[in-house]
């Protein structure tokens, strides 16, 4: 019943779950009935992981052979940018970084995604914003193997290119404009990338994913699931 209730949160689009609780406090269930809160928070982060278990087995059951991923991080503000200096919550994991399609500084997290072609989430990794997208690469594919990865120019590097390549893994980024590269290659990859950024959109305009009105990190992970 917990993961039920917490898939049907995420349905209404209620991201801050003491405000679920009271709803389902005062308009679903009988008075006495519910767990206490502290409990019933308790009970959502403990279905969070078995969530996590089953769309990892559903993922890895349901999906064929993968031609290619898609790997990219998004920003995850914990609060308003004025409040970038003194926001308290998670001081010990969360830091200052900048949003560049924003053009701003923000105080929170960093997710890290690989999607397949079709748009499915296949691996993720929440991190401190200091934390550079390179390092994540090896992460998310011990979690998900793929023959081809493709990254946008962040991912730049030779090292982990040659390194991903003796593993077996064509790892495709663009070019700098002083180095040289086909432009057709250019454009196909600039297309296909575009597939995670429409995932993106969608996390942000369905589910808020930007927002990150937790206060612990199992307790966003329980919601993202």
């Amino acid at each position: 019943m917990i993961i039920a209730l917490m898939c049907w949160q995420v349905d209404l689009k209620i991201t801050v779950q003491t405000r679920f609780y009271h709803f389902l406090e005062t308009c679903v269930f009988p008075k006495g009935t519910l767990p206490e809160r502290s409990r019933f928070n308790r009970l959502c982060h403990l279905a969070g992981k078995i969530i996590q278990f089953i769309r990892v087995g559903l993922t890895k059951t349901a999906i064929g052979e993968l031609t290619y991923t898609i790997i990219d991080s998004l920003p995850m503000p914990v609060c308003e940018p004025i409040r970038n200096l003194r926001a308290k919550a998670f001081r010990d994991t969360a830091n200052i970084g900048y949003n560049a399609t924003k053009r701003m500084h923000y105080y929170g997290f960093k997710g890290h995604f690989e999607i397949n072609d079709d748009g499915l989430i296949l691996a993720y990794a929440i991190t401190k914003d200091s934390i550079h997208d390179i390092k994540l690469v090896k992460t998310l594919l011990n979690e998900y193997p793929s023959p081809q990865v493709l990254a946008d120019v962040g991912y730049l590097s030779k090292a982990l290119k040659q390194d991903l390549a003796n593993q077996g893994i064509d790892f495709w980024t663009p070019v700098r404009r002083n180095m040289r590269q086909p432009k057709q290659d250019q454009r196909f990859l600039v297309q296909k990338r575009r597939k995670i950024e429409t995932v993106f959109a969608q996390l942000v305009d369905l589910f808020d994913i930007e927002q990150f009105r937790v206060w612990s990190l199992s307790g966003f992970q329980s919601r993202f699931e």
